[in-house]
């Protein structure tokens, strides 16, 4: 299992890498687009080498989901077997949900029955706006996503995300680094989530599901603003900063 957590993490790291490198060539005006990991990965799928990046990424987001889900079902830290609070047993759960489909869109995408792109939010919140008291399930789910951008700007700013690092096995340039790598990557996923739960809160308020979007959304959202370069140029940098914190735990995470 932690052969698969590490290699899952691997894989964490490479899709924050991908959609952050074209959004940084979109923003340098060098083609790129503002998009989604599922659609950084039909972007690259269409030639052989990333077809094996996308077979690799598949088989990593697959060992992620794994390792969430033992989690999840065995209510433990799989490091310390230290039992987990029934909030971080959902909060695993998810994780182990939002991996399994990526995994299942990049299967799609190899076996061409990936599709286009589409809006994935819209759609979904269209349909949850049709249910009883769907609003205030999507205004559940934009505060959800909040509560994950003031997470992620509080581990930044704290530092806490070295907690779960085995920082006694770092030399002391390697730790710098690892913090400052963090703080930009954690600030960057706040900033991220933020913006996606504003579209969400607005989705519900107006009843309006176009207004719904995820990570592509959020990306356009900045280069339209007036310095709108600077700012996914910024932000993308903050988003590669994070893949790159990604490869570092799966070298240095207590597993």
């Amino acid at each position: 299992m932690e052969k698969l957590a590490r290699f899952g993490l691997v894989a964490q790291g490479v899709s924050y890498g991908l959609v952050a490198v074209l959004a940084i060539e979109l923003a340098l005006g060098q083609g790129g687009k503002a998009t989604d990991r599922e659609g950084a990965l039909r972007t690259i799928a269409h030639d052989p080498l990333g077809r094996l990046i996308v077979i690799a990424l598949a088989a990593g987001f697959g060992c992620y989901t794994l390792w969430r889900l033992t989690e999840a079902v065995l209510g433990r830290k799989l490091e310390s077997r230290e039992k987990v609070s029934a909030w971080k047993r959902v909060g695993a759960l998810g994780k182990a949900a939002i991996y399994g489909s990526l995994c299942a869109a990049a299967v799609s995408i190899l076996i061409g029955e990936g599709g286009g792109s589409g809006n994935k939010e819209k759609e979904a919140t269209a349909g949850i706006l049709g249910w009883p008291a769907g609003r205030w399930i999507v205004m559940g789910i934009a505060a959800a996503i909040g509560i994950a951008a003031l997470w992620n700007f509080w581990r930044g700013v704290t530092g806490r995300f070295l907690k779960q690092l085995k920082t006694g096995e770092m030399s002391p340039r390697v730790r710098t680094w690892t913090t400052r790598i963090g703080v930009v990557g954690h600030l960057a996923r706040a900033v991220v989530f933020g913006l996606i739960a504003w579209f969400f809160f607005k989705a519900a308020a107006d009843y309006d599901a176009k207004k719904a979007r995820g990570l592509d959304g959020a990306l356009r959202k900045l280069a339209n603003e007036t310095y709108g370069t600077w700012l996914l140029s910024i932000v993308a940098a903050g988003l590669f900063a994070y893949g790159v914190f990604c490869l570092i735990q799966a070298r240095y995470r207590e597993i």
